[in-house]
């Protein structure tokens, strides 16, 4: 799951990007423009998704 939540109690973090799955670790960043939080949170996704699939077809 992607989450992108806008910040305005923090100046230095205006958008947190949150990426979860089942039976990982929840991801989150800090990020000044929402285009590169969203940009974070699709590369981190399709990264967990490559992996998991590399591992099941290896078992």
């Amino acid at each position: 799951m992607v989450f992108i939540k806008d910040q305005k109690e923090n100046s230095d973090c205006h958008y947190e990007a949150h990426v979860w799955f089942s039976n990982h670790s929840h991801q989150c960043g800090c990020f000044a423009v929402k285009a590169a939080a969203e940009k974070w949170a699709s590369w981190l996704q399709k990264k967990i998704v490559t992996r998991d699939m590399f591992k099941a077809a290896h078992k």
